[in-house]
């Protein structure tokens, strides 16, 4: 049986241009996880851009502004006063009911300590009292260096507040300069292909508009439940709480889809435990059922309405999102999903447009 020998020849150029596409994908990929924050940033104007373009514009109808930018400086006031309002009634009770449970906490320890209490005759009884003492050294310690790391939290809310102004200033130029962008892009595009394509673009601006409202619709009816939730439970256990400055909070985490209400729910379940521990116990109950219920219901039915996704496909959009990117893919990922979705039924339709020619 005679066997035959193949030779392969590669010549020098094909390993050059290999070693060259290596290198060079190499170097892309490293420099992309370099400015991956940057990137970061300005996809989150980008966003935001798109969803307040709306607002800008009906201020300058409503209001008969010419100038855009005047129109976004309104916006932008209106904005920060919110926010300023928001901070005021929820950051001093916070720093008030922190204080007070620091202050409390020796009293705390020493009726679970004094066996003449009911929780101290609970803690003799099962043989608590180690794993108290224990606690009790522990939180003492940690209260007590509580000044190390200022520094460093400092350093990282100076690059979070730095960051935000970053976002803000980029946001405040996209809104102003992006409809000057947009028509120069359109002028740019073949006459045959310029009118599909200006209606392909609404069409997603339109998808990322009504995402916006739909879940500022659902931030809005998560914090009207739970502030009702709050009077209830603070009414029953006989504990003031700041039951609006709390729903602002469930509010603005609310924007996050399906997770949303969980960071939220866990913010206001440790402020109602600085408090009472029966409250916060009776809300994270409360959060639970609800999260549950908005996961499956409130939060596919109107996003699917919004974005005309199924509730399905919003659900994966967002898990993949979560899985991606964190808090800005889930907040980004449905949106995206639904212009992905425009774009493949356009070119779905145009070629079965040709096929039938």
């Amino acid at each position: 049986m005679q066997t035959t020998k193949t030779e392969i020849t590669v010549s020098n150029k094909t390993i050059i241009r290999v070693i060259v596409i290596v290198v060079a994908t190499f170097l892309g990929i490293n420099f992309l996880v370099r400015i991956s924050q940057p990137l970061t940033l300005i996809f989150s104007s980008f966003f935001l851009a798109m969803a307040l373009n709306p607002a800008v514009s009906w201020i300058s109808k409503k209001l008969r502004i010419k100038s855009r930018a005047a129109a976004t400086g309104i916006a932008y006031v209106s904005v920060l006063l919110f926010l300023v309002a928001f901070l005021s009634a929820v950051v001093p009770p916070l720093v008030r009911q922190t204080s007070d449970f620091i202050g409390d906490l020796p009293a705390t320890v020493e009726s679970l300590q004094d066996r003449e209490k009911g929780l101290g005759r609970m803690v003799h009884r099962y043989g608590l009292e180690e794993n108290v003492e224990k606690l009790a050294n522990d939180m003492r310690s940690r209260i007590g260096d509580l000044g190390k790391p200022v520094l460093s939290t400092a350093g990282k809310v100076g690059s979070a507040v730095v960051s935000l102004i970053a976002v803000l200033v980029m946001t405040f130029m996209m809104l102003v300069e992006g409809p000057i962008w947009f028509e120069k892009i359109m002028r740019m595009q073949k006459k045959d292909k310029r009118q599909h394509r200006r209606e392909l673009a609404f069409q997603m601006y339109q998808v990322i508009t009504n995402y916006v409202n739909g879940q500022l619709l659902i931030a809005a009816i998560a914090s009207f439940f739970a502030f009702i939730a709050m009077m209830i439970a603070g009414t029953i256990f006989d504990v003031p709480i700041n039951a609006i400055g709390l729903a602002g909070i469930i509010a603005l985490t609310g924007l996050i889809p399906m997770i949303g209400n969980t960071i939220g729910a866990a913010i206001v379940v440790l402020v109602c435990a600085l408090s009472s521990f029966p409250l916060a116990i009776t809300m994270g109950i409360f959060f639970l059922l609800y999260q549950q219920i908005e996961n499956v219901t409130i939060q596919p039915y109107i996003q699917s309405k919004k974005n005309e996704l199924t509730p399905l496909l919003v659900f994966i959009a967002a898990l993949c999102g979560v899985g991606l990117g964190g808090l800005l893919g889930a907040f980004v990922a449905i949106p995206l999903a639904a212009c992905l979705r425009i774009l493949f039924l356009d070119y779905y339709a145009r070629r079965v447009a040709k096929a039938d020619q």
